[in-house]
């Protein structure tokens, strides 16, 4: 859950984004979240064990602030399909590898997504002027974290909040 005022932030540089000369789908603003563990296809029976996993590992964690600042592309500068901001905290990468070794899925630092690129029409030009995007978006105190399932819909992913895992209170 990202406070407002950072999603305004997180906005001002997607306006950025879309006057490069690239193809990219935006993130929508209700959607804007930081990914720990991607799971994929996960079948219905097993949602309440992962629940109940998450539960277990976020009662080890004390909720703690993350700071959204710096610009990856993903999977590397060369070739990127994605553009992310990189979220700073030890917390979530520690959390994020717990996810993955005991629920599974892909553990990545954690980031969130700004778009997902398409195709590219200067790269060099589009990387270089990325590099100089204002990367500080703010911090913000992370108090769960959900389990979110993304379905594809006609004009975008739709996304649904199937559970919530509280951190211990810091």
């Amino acid at each position: 859950m990202l406070p407002d005022e950072l999603r305004d932030n997180i906005e001002k540089v997607q306006n950025i984004l879309k006057k490069l000369p690239m193809d990219c789908k935006m993130v929508e603003s209700e959607n804007l979240h930081i990914c720990l563990s991607f799971l994929g296809d996960v079948e219905e029976a097993k949602i309440k064990d992962i629940e109940q996993k998450l539960d277990d590992i976020c009662h080890r964690y004390a909720s703690d602030e993350a700071e959204i600042s710096g610009i990856k592309l993903i999977p590397s500068e060369k070739y990127f399909r994605v553009i992310a901001f990189d979220c700073q905290s030890e917390m979530l990468r520690s959390l994020g590898r717990d996810i993955s070794k005991e629920i599974g899925g892909d553990a990545y630092p954690p980031h969130l997504t700004l778009c997902r690129v398409r195709n590219i029409h200067k790269k060099e030009d589009v990387v270089d002027k990325i590099k100089k995007i204002e990367p500080y978006v703010g911090k913000f105190t992370v108090p769960l974290v959900e389990i979110i399932k993304s379905q594809l819909g006609k004009a975008s992913p739709v996304y649904t909040t199937l559970h919530r895992s509280k951190l211990l209170e810091s």
